[in-house]
């Protein structure tokens, strides 16, 4: 079956394309981009602006480590499997780990411990709860592909990072972060874009009412303590909070990004969840160009979201079509 588009529904195409695109490329911009002041503290560094490479993996400019590599290779077996399909996305982790298959530079760099010690269990039996904002990438790359289904969306994030990380704090920060992706993919922005409904998730909210005013009120100055504290931490509700802030006051994808990276701390992982997000609701027209040049794998990463949206968009249909793209 082909699928036959009128021109209001091509455009309205052409900016879901866009979107999705925005956030594969900018979940890693933000990775590359943090990548370069990990673990450093905040204050401590001149601030960055531009993919300068470097960080504790030597990584070439414009190179992303683990947090863009695991969620693209899940991006890869939702493509190819047309489900999640827990084994194929660890055969695809395990060549990753053990060949750097999938990576931006061969080499499998920045797996952490919890995602090393979820590898050597079978898939969903890992109990570790260390640093379980790592699992927020991934669940972006669920929540895209059921976007349409927002019930679906949350529970298959919420099953993706349960996958390294079982804690129902987790899963209420995983389902907490796929509801955002899901607005910003439904062109949402700003605080309609962090909204969540109370039948979305069992948690309680990301941030106080009291905070919430605060960031409106102090701006970027109000966020920074935020930002450098969930940077520093780097669990999930920690990282909710980064891109609550970040989110909420950026009027552009560099902004926002830029706000996140230079907080050091877990700069990779906080970049490639904001990264994410923001590529989302700003589009990839949005992104800087002069950045885009420098990503490894740009066109490899463009060309994924695209068959990324059309597994999204045959889920929508609920049939085999010929979707033109």
């Amino acid at each position: 079956m082909t699928v036959i588009v009128s021109p209001s529904d091509q455009e309205a195409a052409d900016q879901l394309r866009d979107r999705f695109r925005g956030l594969l490329l900018g979940m890693a911009l933000g990775d590359a981009l943090g990548a370069a002041v990990q673990y450093r503290r905040a204050g401590t560094f001149g601030r960055i602006a531009d993919l300068l490479g470097g960080g504790p993996y030597d990584l070439p400019p414009g190179a992303w480590s683990d947090d863009a590599a695991t969620a693209l290779l899940c991006a890869d077996s939702l493509i190819a499997m047309e489900r999640l399909d827990a084994p194929d996305i660890w055969r695809r982790w395990t060549g990753w780990r053990l060949a750097g298959e999938g990576s931006a530079t061969g080499q499998c760099l920045g797996i952490t411990a919890a995602m090393a010690n979820a590898l050597s269990h079978a898939p969903g039996l890992a109990h570790d709860s260390a640093l379980d904002g790592e699992a927020l990438p991934r669940v972006a790359i669920a929540a895209a592909v059921w976007f349409a289904d927002r019930r679906l969306a949350l529970n298959k994030g919420a099953e993706i990072a349960q996958l390294t990380h079982s804690g129902m704090r987790t899963v209420d920060a995983a389902r907490i972060y796929a509801s955002w992706v899901v607005a910003a993919l439904e062109g949402q922005a700003g605080e309609r874009l962090l909204s969540t409904r109370n039948e979305d998730v069992s948690a309680e909210g990301v941030l106080s009412d009291s905070a919430i005013v605060h960031l409106r009120t102090g701006g970027w100055s109000a966020a920074e303590e935020i930002i450098v504290e969930g940077a520093r931490k780097g669990d999930a509700f920690s990282v909710l909070r980064v891109t609550y802030a970040a989110c909420l006051l950026g009027k552009t994808f560099k902004e926002t990004i830029l706000a996140v990276v230079n907080a050091g701390g877990h700069s990779d992982m906080t970049g490639a969840t904001v990264g994410a997000l923001a590529g989302a609701c700003y589009g990839a027209a949005a992104l800087p160009e002069k950045w885009l040049v420098v990503l490894r794998d740009r066109e490899a990463i463009e060309a994924r979201a695209d068959r990324l949206l059309v597994c999204s968009l045959m889920k929508m249909l609920g049939e085999t079509a010929d979707i033109a793209i």
